[in-house]
């Protein structure tokens, strides 16, 4: 077919150019051509090991005894290994020349890699791996005939689908011929995108064609082609004398792989693809000093420590050679969006000390180029863990708006402004705004990567990583060539710069720095316009995730008390193997619910393990909370790990013993009432005032029920009342007004009805477990179409209770809708048996409000987003993250939807929809079928003015009072039930967040932050005596002078939403 540029027209070109073009690419095909010639008459046998043996087992076998394998035989196995092996000898023909086996298989094409993907081993140590990108191994350079080797290669296949053959071909290869191909074929890429008139395209096109016509190309890899080398050689190098203006664009390429922990495939398979492309990239090194490759995650370098020992120790000698950049502080490249903002800092601690511990490396950059949306609160949490610099290229994958800039300050929420930068590689001729972090370093990348790249007028500076990704190997032969030429320099090309990230981000810095820079601010979140899906896909994995996160929270606070206060061992050897566990899970495609069935089913037994050690009455949880509350024989210890003193139901738990007995501690004695959970549970609950902050709070089962039993409740089918809030439902069970009596205020809009559970069409264009697109709720089916079972099943003292069964479809939803006396909030239990595909539940709540910007929670603080639709950002962000709550508020009223273990919602205007659960087909056909138990809650409140209280709710939603000791009656009343606080605070707008042992010494850490954007004069009183306490930054490093204590108390001064950590001796 005849030949032909497809920016002909854009460039101007004429037929004569195109004529130039078309012959001097085939002629340089021609040239490569020539680099491998055939080696015939090489004896070859390959043996086969079907079964599954260890790598050392493979490595001592008789492979002779192995299966002899043919051209037709049939192999594979689904997500299995198989062993080839075979003797190679060095042919006649090859003679001291460089000797290579090519492979030829199946390669079947997956995102990022292919399939097989293998692993070799040359006289039994590893060479490199062997895949679709990857498919020449050098045997001998100057090869020496007779020379014998043992070659044996582990073959991984992921699919159940049979292979025939695996074959190999033999071959010497022409290091001058490559050369000069590539010498050729790299500028010949520049000026066929040079525009016609440019005078630099037609020197380097000259330049070419005398360089291949200077060539014997009448054969193969004659003695005559050979001869002619010189002569193409030396006219070649005139392109790289040519000089081009003063002023280039440079683009640092950095050498990378891109690997997902989990995603298509499983952690222990991803343990592998990290062996096989560090295999690669160490081979490679070898042949070309000039390649640098750059890596982040510490969870990939500790697998290889453990799995590949001898390439752990050739990287280590990389590292200090320099070759191997270390860079990137965090454990895996996690979600950003859906985790706490304690396991943001632990992902961060994590990571950066395994550096420090085993490179020496102390990283400066959060490198994050496919996490799907970032915090409003990363800049802080970097910059008090000492990092600088935040690498993405996700949101250049937005399906709206493209997001305006490349390299700019980005500054968070509390005002800590850090430095940010984008990956710009694509194609050249690209008229899209999506970039890769899979780059393949060809001229038509890096040229878009300049051409992509904003703020021209302000840098001239880019960055682009390439290699193949997931098992794909990383950076192969041709890119490193193709980066060589461009680094040499070819008018018309930016100069590209084979280096780490690190120089570049020294250098941006810099920039950055400068007094009277013009790089631009970007202000809040950097909310991805794409994956919103993510939010919500596999709810029982997020919910798994939060549940440990809280209970690893507690164990760390009950480890440091049982240590300071009993001398008890720290758990520190269960936290971090249950930490780990938690942060690998937290990866970019595990967490957000993207990823195939395998993964969760690992993930699910590995967050099995943490439960179930942790609620163990012989585990480290309950051995930590007996030493430090040591309640007894016959007493209770109730605990509060929140940092507020606090009041409400605390349930003991389903024993029929306590039925009809009380609960008494200093405050009085309550009658234990059953409540009734929408899962068919039940538990005994009374309430209790007064609990101490961060601490235990005295209490004991009595026998018989108290006198105080009166109730302010009221209920029936059709209401909840108590003394502050009464709650009208329709026939329907959905709820027609929730009126605020102490205000004397409806907030419900008028006309309609909250808790409108709505089940909507969620078939989105592409990547179905990751996206819910715009046109979701154009088709929808209200639940309350169908029939409701509403009965009374609570009716006090102390707290009311409705429930409701429904059915959609083939799924079952059932609520217990309940009301505590003296709360300001009406609560959801919600039980969910989903067996629906490719549909999405959301809870619908219209209030009667006049607000035009919604709070929703994110780690250590909140943002604002808008709630109408006014410009294409806004009607983009039409599905949103939150954590543990979500508030409209006007000055002085306003109402907050809290839950236990959702991150998505959306709100137009004054109506806000909770996002329940999905039905997505892939990865996984079977998401989200089954159960899901989740709660949710509407809190009235005080509004703006009242918004500290909101985060505080929150908080007690979400830490739920533990109780242990003795459920027997007492035999009798202990005349004194104490109590003990570690720390309290005397403003409600700071948060006691988390309490610790130091990562390095014996004593404490308390890490707070102010939750509210209003400043705070704090003061911390502890209730242990304290020798000193110095603030620290979120590494535990830094450490201030001693602050001033007085009575046992500290002062402390936080700008809106700063986060502080104070390291305490006790």
């Amino acid at each position: 077919m005849t030949y032909s540029n497809p920016q002909s027209s854009k460039l101007g070109l004429l037929d004569d150019d195109l004529k130039m073009e078309g012959k001097l690419i085939r002629l340089c095909k021609d040239l490569e051509n020539k680099i491998l010639t055939p080696v015939g008459d090489v004896v070859w046998q390959w043996h086969v090991q079907r079964a599954d043996v260890t790598t050392a087992e493979a490595l001592k076998a008789d492979w002779r005894k192995w299966e002899q394998f043919g051209p037709h035989s049939v192999w594979a196995k689904k997500q299995g290994h198989t062993w080839f092996a075979a003797e190679v000898v060095v042919p006649e023909a090859a003679r001291g020349k460089t000797f290579v086996l090519k492979f030829t298989s199946q390669w079947q094409d997956r995102p990022g890699s292919t399939d097989p993907q293998c692993l070799a081993y040359l006289d039994g140590k590893i060479a490199q791996a062997l895949d679709g990108n990857h498919t020449e191994l050098v045997i001998e350079r100057n090869a020496r005939p007779g020379n014998k080797h043992i070659l044996l290669v582990n073959a991984f296949t992921f699919f159940d689908r049979p292979l025939v053959g695996f074959t190999v071909d033999f071959y010497t290869r022409s290091e001058r011929a490559e050369k000069l191909y590539w010498d050729l074929q790299t500028p010949l890429d520049v000026a066929i995108r040079l525009y016609q008139n440019d005078p630099r395209r037609q020197a380097i096109l000259n330049i070419i064609d005398r360089a291949l016509r200077a060539l014997d190309r009448r054969a193969g890899y004659t003695p005559e082609f050979e001869a002619s080398l010189g002569a193409a050689e030396k006219i070649a190098a005139e392109i790289y004398k040519l000089v081009d203006t003063e002023v280039q664009p440079q683009i640092t390429a950095v050498g990378s792989t891109h690997l997902d922990v989990g995603w298509l495939w499983r952690v222990m398979h991803t343990r592998d693809k990290t062996g096989r492309s560090f295999a690669t990239v160490l081979n490679l090194m070898e042949e070309y000093p000039e390649f640098i490759f750059m890596y982040n995650q510490s969870v990939l370098f500790d697998f290889l420590k453990k799995d590949y020992p001898e390439l752990w120790a050739r990287l280590v000698e990389r590292v200090k050679s320099g070759q191997f950049e270390i860079e990137g502080a965090m454990w895996v490249e996690p979600d950003v969006n859906i985790v706490s903002g304690e396991s943001l800092v632990r992902q961060i601690m994590r990571g950066r000390r395994f550096h420090l511990e085993h490179f020496g490396v102390d990283p400066k950059t959060v490198w994050l180029p496919d996490t799907f949306g970032y915090s409003a609160n990363l800049p802080q949490v970097m910059d008090k863990s000492g990092l600088k610099y935040f690498v993405t290229s996700k949101l250049s994958w937005n399906d709206t708006d493209r997001f305006p800039y490349d390299s700019f300050h980005w500054r968070g929420i509390d005002g800590t402004v850090t430095k940010a930068q984008l990956i710009t590689a694509q194609r050249y001729d690209s008229e899209q705004i999506f970039t890769t972090y899979n780059g393949d370093l060809s001229v038509s990348e890096t040229m878009g990567a300049w051409k992509r790249y904003e703020p021209k007028a302000v840098h001239n500076e880019v960055v682009m990583s390439y290699g193949y990704g997931d098992g794909g190997g990383g950076p192969t032969r041709g890119m490193i060539e193709r980066g060589i030429r461009l680094e040499r320099g070819i008018p018309g090309a930016p100069r590209v710069k084979l280096e780490g990230i690190v120089p570049f981000l020294d250098r941006l810095g810099k920039a950055m720095d400068a007094p009277g820079n013009r790089f631009p601010t970007w202000n809040g979140e950097l909310y991805l316009q794409y994956h919103r899906g993510t939010l919500t896909s596999v709810a029982k994995n997020k919910a798994n995730n939060r549940r440990a996160e809280r209970l690893l929270r507690e164990l760390e606070f009950l480890g440091a008390m049982a240590l300071t206060q009993a001398g008890a061992s720290y758990p520190s050897d269960t936290l971090a193997e249950f930490w780990e566990l938690v942060l690998i899970n937290q990866f970019h495609d595990i967490l957000p619910g993207t990823s195939i069935p395998e993964v969760y089913v690992d993930s699910d037994n590995e967050y099995g393990q943490i439960f179930s050690t942790l609620g163990s009455q012989n585990g480290p949880w309950h051995a930590a909370a007996q030493a430090f509350a040591k309640p007894g024989g016959d007493q209770l210890r109730l605990l509060n790990f929140t940092g507020q003193t606090r009041s409400g139901l605390v349930s003991l738990g389903s024993d029929a013993a306590l039925d009809g007995a009380s609960l008494a501690t200093q405050a009085g004695v309550h009658p234990l009432q059953k409540l009734v959970a929408a899962d068919g549970t039940t538990a005994f609950a009374a309430p209790v005032s007064d609990m101490a902050p961060l601490g235990w709070t005295g209490g004991q089962v009595v026998a018989g029920g108290a006198s105080n039993s009166s109730s302010s409740l009221s209920v029936s089918e059709t209401h909840l009342e108590n003394e502050l809030l009464k709650i009208t439902f329709d026939k329907a069970g959905e709820i027609t007004s929730v009126f605020d009596k102490t205000r004397n205020r409806e907030t419900l809009e008028a006309g309609k009805t909250a808790n409108r559970l709505i089940a909507y069409e969620d078939k989105p264009m592409e990547w179905d477990a990751w996206d819910i697109d715009r046109y979701f709720e154009e088709q929808l089916w209200p639940l309350s179409d169908g029939k409701a079972a509403i009965s009374v099943v609570e009716t006090g003292p102390h707290r009311a209770a409705i429930r409701v069964e429904r059915t959609y479809q083939a799924s079952k939803v059932v609520q217990v809708i309940s009301l505590a006396s003296g709360a300001r909030q009406v609560e959801f239990d919600t039980f969910i048996d989903w067996q629906e595909r490719q549909t999405v539940l959301k809870a619908q709540f219209p209030f009667d409000l006049n607000t035009s910007e919604i709070r929703s929670e994110i780690q250590f603080g909140h943002v604002k987003r808008p709630t109408h639709r006014n410009t294409s950002w806004d009607k983009a962000r039409f599905e949103a993250s939150m954590h543990r709550w979500v508030d409209l508020s006007e000055s002085d009223f306003g109402v907050a939807l809290l839950n236990d273990c959702k991150y998505a919602y959306d709100c137009l205007e004054q109506s806000v929809r909770l996002t329940l659960v999905r039905g997505s087909t892939f990865p996984s056909p079977d998401a989200d079928l089954g159960e899901h138990r989740l709660r949710y809650a509407l809190f009235v409140h005080g509004g703006v003015a009242d918004l500290a209280d909101v985060h505080r709710a929150a908080e007690r939603f979400n830490n739920p009072v533990a109780v242990i000791g003795s459920l027997k009656p007492a035999a009798t009343t202990a005349s004194e039930l104490g109590q003990f606080s570690f720390a309290r605070t005397d403003v409600d707008n700071i948060t006691l967040e988390t309490v610790k042992k130091a990562e390095s010494s014996d004593a404490l850490v308390l890490r707070i932050f102010e939750h509210a954007n209003i400043r705070a004069e704090a003061t911390i009183t502890f209730g242990v005596p304290v020798k000193s306490v110095r603030s620290v930054n979120l590494m535990e490093e830094g450490a201030s002078k001693p602050l001033e204590i007085k009575d046992n108390g500290v002062m402390l001064k936080l700008r809106p939403f700063e986060i502080a950590t104070l390291l305490i001796e006790t």
